[in-house]
């Protein structure tokens, strides 16, 4: 699972999932982009990447923006001239009613989870092309399946939107090469997590077969298999990291 000479960009790569899937990455060997919003975050994740021998370039950078978008690529073009591997992992999520959502709610959330993986897929799709060869990792949710589970309804529809357009990318992607898959994680024990349940886990252990939470590794892992070749014979595939909460 070699991801030797691989140039990796990680949006949301600041902390959270994201910082696990960078350093996940770069231990395999590729050079990492840490795209985040909160700059300062990203820096210390390229300073414990670079402490790993790998180069790192942090980034500031808002997913629902374009101009950011394409900005953040060109800076990495000029940087590497190839990107490998996109990991759409920048995402937001909110605990409100459908009664009390507000309009501004539901649209950052859909700019964020859902916006945000077609501008940076759409961002890096060229230059893929014409390499022809390269590996998208969106991040769902099992949330996206079950309408629901700890979150908003506007998060679990966003992650609905990101588990089809995964499908939808990987046959349009699929005659250069590129391969395009999905991550459906269940409750895993970030600082969001933590966040909305208070580090009461114990309804939701109930609900997992496995018994126990599961770890930002456990996800980071799952992704470092579908970037590498051992992967490339699976495309359009969403891949459940649950403890068995669901199964289809």
């Amino acid at each position: 699972m070699s991801l030797n000479g691989k140039v990796s960009i990680i949006t949301g790569g600041g902390q959270g999932l994201g910082k696990a899937i960078a350093l996940a990455l770069a231990q395999k060997g590729s050079d990492i982009v840490i795209a985040d919003l909160n700059l300062d975050a990203a820096k210390r994740v390229e300073e414990e990447i670079k402490l790993l021998g790998r180069r790192a370039l942090a980034m500031a950078v808002d997913v629902s923006l374009a101009p950011d978008v394409k900005k953040m690529v060109e800076g990495v073009w000029r940087e590497w001239e190839r990107v490998d591997i996109l990991i759409n992992n920048a995402g937001i999520c909110q605990v409100v009613s459908i009664a009390a959502m507000q309009v501004e709610d539901w649209d950052r959330v859909m700019a964020v989870n859902l916006k945000g993986v077609f501008l940076c897929s759409q961002a890096v799709m060229g230059i893929m092309k014409k390499q022809r060869s390269g590996k998208i990792i969106n991040l769902g949710s099992v949330a996206g399946k079950m309408g629901g589970l700890l979150t908003g309804a506007h998060y679990s529809a966003s992650k609905a939107g990101v588990i089809c357009f995964t499908k939808a990318l990987a046959r349009e992607l699929a005659p250069y090469g590129i391969t395009v898959n999905a991550v459906a994680p269940g409750v895993i024990d970030t600082d969001m997590i933590q966040n909305i349940t208070g580090g009461d886990f114990s309804t939701y252990l109930k609900t997992i077969p496995l018994g126990t939470i599961g770890a930002p590794e456990d996800v980071a892992k799952a992704v470092a298999f579908l970037a590498s070749e051992d992967a490339r014979y699976i495309t359009g595939e969403i891949l459940d990291v649950n403890g068995g909460m669901l199964m289809d």
